[in-house]
């Protein structure tokens, strides 16, 4: 009986202890932060560099002459196309016949005295003096021609009648901000291709290069992208800005972009291949600019410090974290480093 008695209150403590051991499992496990993971990919991207940027013509200048003188007829209205070679505007012709008729009447002493010389009977320093003054007239001659007859230099749409029919041209700058500062009457465009221009920090010159392509999205037309490559890239920087300009041509076969639109340019660069993680993995350690990953190896947290390097969409490139490693995706704000944890994706 006694033997019966003792082995029933073994069997009892034996219970009593193994429930007291599930017990602190249980409550280890409750204290044990509760996670869930993901895989660090390693993958080729495009970097891009993002600029703010102002469409520009392609060619711009303002026509006029060197010489002042009355606008008799401007051929074409603001907006209609020309061609190279066309003329666009006539001034008044007082100082073309003037010269016209200096030309001719210098013209026949010229005439007089080839029949001289023909005969011997003036000298070579007389001819040469006559015939000099001859050739000098007939540059006269075509100079003011030139400046009463304004020719379209290259095909674009004028964009601006800046005088109009009847006014005395003057040489004096046009001072409109951002466009040509050169006297005028009309100021011709051309548009079709386009011309985007960007400030480029110093910090960045050493990306970019003639030749990268170009993605240029334009404020004011949605949905749409004009895609170029970098033409120019001015050899100096800003004194103020410590910025270098840099240029790129898109083509504008419909006319919808216009000169002075803002624009945004992406600017593409070489394919890398990097260690990519999601977005809301990155642990932001707080009042600074670094950022961190939580490792997990072997159910246990080590934290590691990244750098961005590129966001793409919901994911983000960076450096410091290797592929294959498995990082926490959820409960990141309740882990420490070195702190255990349970995992509820395995």
């Amino acid at each position: 009986m006694n033997q019966k008695i003792f082995l029933i209150a073994l069997a009892a403590v034996a219970t009593t202890s193994c429930s007291s051991k599930k017990q602190e499992v249980n409550q280890l496990e409750e204290n044990t932060p509760l996670v869930s993971t993901t895989i660090v990919e390693n993958r080729t991207y495009t970097p891009k560099l993002t600029y703010t940027g102002t469409v520009f013509a392609n060619k711009e200048a303002n026509l006029g002459a060197t010489l002042p003188g009355k606008v008799e007829r401007i051929y074409y209205a603001e907006g209609q196309m020309v061609k190279k070679g066309d003329l666009i505007v006539e001034l008044s012709d007082e100082m073309l016949t003037q010269a016209l008729i200096e030309n001719e009447t210098i013209k026949k002493d010229f005439e007089r005295v080839s029949r001289l010389r023909e005969k011997g009977s003036i000298s070579e320093m007389e001819f040469d003096h006559v015939k000099a003054k001859y050739d000098a007239s007939k540059a006269k001659v075509e100079m003011v021609k030139k400046n009463t007859q304004v020719y379209a230099p290259f095909s674009g749409i004028i964009a601006e009648r800046m005088m109009e029919e009847g006014e005395v041209y003057f040489i004096n700058p046009g001072l409109e901000p951002g466009y040509s500062m050169r006297s005028g009457i009309v100021r011709l465009m051309q548009l079709d291709p386009l011309k985007v221009k960007f400030d480029v920090n110093e910090k960045d010159l050493k990306n970019i290069r003639k030749g990268l392509p170009v993605v240029v999205r334009i404020d004011g037309i949605a949905d749409k992208t004009f895609q170029g490559k970098i033409e120019n890239i001015k050899p100096m920087l800003s004194t103020t800005t410590r910025s270098a300009t840099a240029e790129v041509i898109i083509s504008n076969q419909n006319m919808e972009v216009k000169p002075g639109m803002f624009a945004f340019v992406d600017v593409m660069l070489s394919e890398i291949t990097a260690s990519v993680v999601p977005l809301r993995s990155l642990y932001r350690l707080p009042g600074t600019s670094e950022d961190y990953v939580f490792v997990v190896v072997n159910d246990t947290v080590h934290r590691v410090k990244v750098e961005r390097l590129e966001t793409i969409g919901s994911e983000v490139a960076v450096r410091g974290v290797e592929p294959g490693k498995q990082i926490i995706l959820e409960g990141k704000n309740r882990v420490n480093d070195g702190l255990k944890v349970r995992v509820s994706n395995r």
